[in-house]
């Protein structure tokens, strides 16, 4: 193996490394968008059920305001960690175009030099 094959090699595998990471990294982000839907889906039947108990006549202590404050805050932290991510996502993509376009100047290089 030469010096270039190892260098190739080696290129390769820093491009794996960086695919990995963006796949990870797009996962997470698919894990956000379902903790979502699922916070949503617990607000509407925690509501419905509060609404069954009152029409049961049973006294219920509703604080639409504080719930509203809780997800609030909740959804602007996951924001801020939803940005986090997505930053680093978009670092690790652009990271991999470069490494990517390095490997496709490196293979074309090489066929010149064998041609």
């Amino acid at each position: 193996m030469t010096n270039d094959d190892l260098d190739m090699v080696k290129l390769e595998l820093e491009c794996e490394k960086f695919k990995l990471m963006s796949y990870q990294l797009d996962d997470l982000l698919e894990q956000y968008d379902k903790l979502m839907e699922i916070r949503g889906t617990i607000q509407f039947k925690f509501f419905n059920a509060l609404d069954n108990i009152k029409k049961n006549g049973i006294p219920v202590d509703e604080d639409y305001e504080r719930w509203e404050k809780i997800r609030t805050s909740e959804r602007e932290g996951w924001d801020e960690e939803i940005n986090l991510i997505a930053d680093l996502k978009y670092d690790i993509d652009d990271n991999l175009k470069i490494l990517d376009n390095t490997k496709m100047r490196r293979m074309l290089i090489d066929k010149e030099v064998k041609d």
